[in-house]
């Protein structure tokens, strides 16, 4: 009896020895697999961001809000507070660059504003023949007014090209932005999309998506109903209802709506045993490791970006809607429709290694449609620019380099599919 207990103990031991190693093995490769493979910027939304965590980040960001800084009147003066914050807002649009102000933007560079609140652009030709819209890497942060690609694409084409660009802006701002201008300002319109926008047109208040953003103020979006879709106004009617933002409740009920504060709730966790983690987060780490594999394999395999949400049905879906109505908005208004892919580096190079873009079923999707598409992801990556190159086109938003890429493009698309465009001033 004694001598089968030991033996039956010497078995157990004998497993224990041997699965004590694989299960540390095993535990050790999830928690590499898991701080590797799922991305950073999902990975930094894990432990369940509150109401009461975002009313505390809101009073941080103050210390941090960028300079607005009017050059002909006070904020004061046109009844709006002094903060930069409030200086922004917009009812309608959620914030906006007021007319006829000088903005220094987080990098230091000052830019110019005229009577609509657009962004200068260096040029006074005889006609405006464009107007943009899109977010900062239409408005051209972090270069002066003269380099933008706005002013270069002037240069080249001899007309006016207005900037309406807005940092910060979701695709449905820039829409809208366009939509309430009740007046042709232009023949061309551009509708400038950067692959990231399909994150905020799902976000109603922006630190929902950016907990560190200085500009804590809510957006309009679309949403849908039994018919498709409408747009749900910004919930803030007056710069006096900013103040609803310190209060925790309110904060909840815009949470119900936004996608980025709703998956702050549902992600799972991501910690010891890592060994379960990997089952709860295998659909990310799957896709992940398919792209890689689709950098080195020698046959073409079409890569899946983990955490890309043109791959999901409702913000692609919106996405779809927002272009539909600029389209139609234009052809209404007897304007030349244009939708423009902005590009950034890392997309250009993302296109480069993978063989495909994160937009790439959007592109598809306007070109089903006939839509006048420039993509200008896919003709950087045409020119098969090197690291180096790509660095000196971009520091974060696109340099003085890039922005002369980009109106090069622009401007080449438009002479060859614009019989009617007038030869280049200079």
């Amino acid at each position: 009896m004694l001598r089968n207990l030991k033996a039956k103990l010497k078995v157990l031991l004998f497993w224990v020895m041997a699965l004590v190693p694989l299960l540390f093995f095993l535990e050790l490769a999830s928690y590499v697999m898991g701080t590797n493979l799922v991305p950073t910027r999902i990975r930094g939304r894990l432990g369940c961001r509150t109401a009461e965590f975002h009313v505390e980040e809101r009073h941080k960001a103050h210390l941090l809000q960028p300079k607005l800084v009017r050059s002909v009147a006070t904020a004061e003066s046109v009844g709006r507070a002094a903060e930069p914050e409030l200086a922004m807002f917009n009812p309608v649009l959620g914030w906006d660059y007021p007319p006829d102000i000088t903005y220094r933007d987080f990098s230091g560079i000052l830019c110019h504003h005229g009577s609509m609140g657009e962004r200068f652009t260096c040029t006074s030709f005889r006609t405006t023949g464009i107007a943009t819209y899109g977010d900062s890497f239409t408005y051209c942060s972090q270069v002066p007014d003269e380099q933008t690609w706005q002013t270069f694409l002037a240069e080249k084409l001899g007309t006016n090209v207005l900037n309406f660009g807005v940092g910060g802006y979701g695709t449905d701002q820039a829409l809208l932005k366009y939509e309430h201008q009740d007046r042709t300002l232009a023949k061309i319109v551009m509708l400038c999309i950067l692959p990231e926008n399909i994150n905020r047109i799902v976000n109603i208040y922006r630190p929902f998506y950016q907990y560190d953003d200085p500009l804590a103020l809510t957006k309009p979006l679309f949403i849908r109903d039994g018919s498709g879709f409408k747009v749900f106004p910004n919930p803030l009617n007056t710069v006096w209802d900013v103040a609803k933002l310190d209060d925790p409740i309110f904060m909840k009920r815009l949470g119900e709506l936004d996608y980025w504060y709703r998956l702050d709730q549902e992600l799972p966790p991501l910690r010891f045993p890592y060994i379960l983690s990997l089952v709860q987060w295998r659909k990310t780490m799957l896709d992940q490791l398919a792209l890689t594999a689709a950098r080195v394999l020698p046959f073409r395999y079409e890569a899946r970006y983990p955490w890309n949400l043109f791959e999901e049905a409702e913000p692609f879906a919106i996405m779809c809607h927002i272009v539909d109505m600029f389209v139609k908005t234009a052809i209404s208004r007897g304007e030349t429709p244009i939708i423009i892919i902005m590009a950034h580096k890392d997309y250009v190079q993302e296109l480069m290694d993978y063989r495909v873009s994160r937009a790439a079923k959007l592109v598809s999707y306007m070109k089903r449609k006939q839509y006048m598409v420039i993509d200008l992801i896919q003709a950087m990556a045409t020119m098969n620019p090197t690291r180096k190159e790509l660095d000196e086109w971009y520091e974060g938003h696109a340099t003085a380099a890039g922005n002369k890429i980009t109106a090069k493009i622009i401007a080449s698309n438009l002479k060859q599919t614009l019989a009617y465009w007038p030869k280049a001033g200079k």
